[in-house]
């Protein structure tokens, strides 16, 4: 057993991390489950995908019990768990689906880095996030250290990763790290109702945007005013958009295909 579930329902891909001995660290076979559960959202029909961790926890990074057990072969191993951490966090980011990190406890390390690769956060007021890789003599390796200046700032990211210390859910909504906080007990619902949003919304106008809000980071002005000039020509033809224009003047929710 894996510790990681996969649930399809309203239209989103829930999931699941529970390895509460651990606080739902991450070794190579749980590493894969969660990459099957993203690569598989698309082919599954869903049009969000939420990632939660459950028993207090979202995720305290890489499991160090796998490490240590690799005795002479730890450096081989942990590098080759390295390859594995950032190939998820790849297909978080470059998924065309929308994404939602349900943050309840530490998302620490590596876990933070996976609450940080997925375009929305929702956080229990009892969430914290910590790049603590300093205080063992390493350096974020999920993309930590790209991520966070972009999402908070320069001066915050700093702060955060040369000291290694705690964000917590205030803090994190302050800084907009996250959407929003809730109290543990309305974190389904809360995360319930943004996911629907997305599922609910125009699947080629929000695959468009999520690419062209994070290409964007890395694109002159111009370019990226072209990219979006092509995108909306692609939007404006469709089915959706028609859809959309449709239902506003008939004052009725619209009901979009993908088409």
């Amino acid at each position: 057993m894996s510790g990681v579930s996969v649930e399809d329902r309203g239209g989103a891909r829930w999931i699941t991390l529970d390895r509460p001995d651990c606080r739902n660290a991450l070794d190579p076979e749980v590493l894969g489950a969660l990459r099957a559960g993203v690569d598989g959202a698309v082919p599954a029909g869903a049009r969000a995908i939420v990632i939660v961790g459950r028993s207090g926890a979202f995720c305290s990074g890489a499991d160090l019990r796998y490490a240590i057990a690799q005795g002479p072969e730890l450096i081989a191993s942990v590098e080759t768990h390295l390859a594995h951490f950032q190939d998820l966090v790849r297909a978080i980011v470059s998924s065309p689906l929308p994404t939602i990190a349900a943050v309840d406890g530490a998302a620490y390390g590596f876990g933070c880095d996976l609450a940080l690769a997925c375009d929305l956060r929702v956080a229990t007021s009892r969430a914290y996030f910590q790049e603590g890789f300093v205080r063992i003599g390493l350096i974020p390796d999920g993309g930590g250290t790209w991520m966070l200046p972009h999402l908070i700032g320069l001066s915050k990211a700093l702060e955060l990763t040369l000291l290694g210390e705690k964000l917590d859910a205030a803090a994190a909504l302050h800084f907009g790290l996250v959407a929003k906080v809730v109290a543990p007990d309305e974190l389904d619902a809360a995360v319930t109702a943004m996911a629907d949003k997305l599922v609910n919304g125009p699947p080629l106008a929000i695959g468009h945007i999520k690419r062209l809000v994070r290409s964007g980071l890395s694109k002159s002005f111009d370019q990226a005013f072209r990219d979006e000039g092509a995108a909306q020509t692609g939007c404006l033809r469709s089915q959706d958009c028609i859809e959309g224009i449709t239902a506003f003047f008939q004052k009725r929710p619209a009901v979009f295909t993908g088409r």
